[in-house]
C-alpha cells in the first residue's frame, strides 16, 4: 500500500510579508462591502490565517481596515521621464496623463477605494486620506518641476478630490472620455499650480 503524500509545508513569511499578504487578501472585501458588514472571521478566511493572527498583526479589525485604506488610497507610482526641458503647461499635461495611466493600470480597485475612504467621516481614516493627498501633491510638484512650497502643496491638495472624482467618472461611470478627463485635470492643476499667492 502506497503511503499518503505528505501535506504541503505551510510557507513561513516574515512579519512584514505576512502583513502585506493579509492586506492584499482582504482588500476585495472592503471594495465590495462596508466596514461593518465584514466580519473578522471573513477577513481571516480571505487571508487564509487564523482569526487570532488578524489581532496579532493589526491589533483590531479597525486597524486592519485603516492599513488596507492606507496601502490602497495612495496614488500608485510609476516612473516618469525627465520633463524639465518642456514648458510648464506640457509638463502638467504629461503628468496628468501619467496619473490617468496609473489609475487605468491599477484598474477600478484604486478608484473604488479612494472614493470609499472619503465616505467614512472617522478622524483616523481622514488622517489616511490627508496623508495620501499630501503625498500626491508632493509627487505632482516634483513631476512638474515646481518647488515643494507649502502654499503650492496646499493648492494641489485641494485638487485631490477632483482627481478622484474625474477618475470615477471616466473609469466607472463612463461619463467622461479619457481625453476629457485629461483636459479637465490639466486645466485645473495648471490653474492651481500657477496662480499667484495673494498677500
Amino acid at each position: 500500500m502506497t503511503p499518503p503524500a505528505p501535506a504541503p509545508a505551510r510557507s513561513r513569511l516574515d512579519p512584514d510579508a505576512r502583513r502585506r499578504q493579509i492586506i492584499d487578501a482582504v482588500r476585495p472585501l472592503y471594495l465590495a462591502r462596508a466596514f461593518n458588514d465584514v466580519s473578522t472571521a471573513e477577513l481571516a478566511a480571505a487571508a487564509g490565517v487564523a482569526r487570532g493572527l488578524i489581532n496579532h498583526y493589526f491589533g483590531s479589525k479597525r486597524d486592519l481596515f485603516i492599513e488596507v485604506m492606507r496601502s490602497s488610497i495612495r496614488m500608485p507610482e510609476s516612473e516618469l521621464p525627465d520633463l524639465s526641458h518642456l514648458p510648464l503647461a506640457e509638463r502638467v499635461r504629461l503628468t496628468m496623463d501619467w496619473i490617468l495611466q496609473a489609475a487605468e493600470t491599477y484598474g477600478h480597485a484604486w478608484v473604488s477605494v479612494s472614493g470609499a475612504a472619503n465616505l467614512h467621516g472617522d478622524s483616523d481614516l481622514q488622517v489616511v486620506v490627508d496623508e495620501a493627498d499630501d503625498h500626491a501633491a508632493r509627487l505632482t510638484l516634483d513631476a512638474i518641476g515646481l518647488p515643494d512650497d507649502p502654499h503650492l502643496r496646499a493648492r494641489l491638495r485641494a485638487t485631490a478630490a477632483l482627481v478622484k472624482s474625474v477618475c470615477r467618472e471616466w473609469l466607472q461611470r463612463e461619463t467622461l472620455t479619457r481625453d476629457e478627463a485629461l483636459e479637465l485635470l490639466t486645466e485645473t492643476v495648471l490653474l492651481f499650480a500657477t496662480k499667484e499667492k495673494t498677500s
